[in-house]
């Protein structure tokens, strides 16, 4: 008994890790969602981002899905409230070390203002209506 009690917290612990702050429609009624992204504005500033991670980023091709569609993202942690902006949909596809186009991977993207996140695949981040 006196084991199950001492590892009681740990597993308190594991169970409120994957937790999420649900977001209500009242919060998405009511969020500022900041300026909307302006083309090419947005897609050069990813593209500039990128660049680093490239290993040939000026023959990379970039194929934007759509427009910056409002949305939310949980950037600092998945237990506190979210960030409201604009989610991006990149798809690009770039050489690798061999001089190969390697396919397109999908990238996505939060804007706020003029802030650009990159969004990790394991980032929660969802289109409001």
């Amino acid at each position: 008994m006196k084991a199950y009690l001492r590892n009681l917290p740990a597993l308190l612990l594991l169970l409120t890790l994957g937790c999420v702050t649900p977001v209500t429609p009242e919060q998405i009624a009511s969020a500022d969602y900041g300026t909307a992204p302006v083309s090419p504005t947005y897609q050069n500033a990813i593209k500039r981002f990128m660049r680093p991670f490239l290993f040939e980023p000026f023959t990379a091709h970039f194929r934007f899905i759509g427009e910056p569609q409002k949305g939310y993202a949980y950037l600092s942690g998945r237990r506190k409230p979210p960030l409201f902006g604009y989610l991006v949909h990149v798809n690009i596809d770039a050489k690798n070390l061999k001089g190969d186009y390697v396919g397109e991977q999908p990238h996505r993207f939060f804007i706020k203002n003029d802030t650009l996140y990159v969004l990790k695949t394991s980032d929660k981040a969802e289109v409001v209506p």
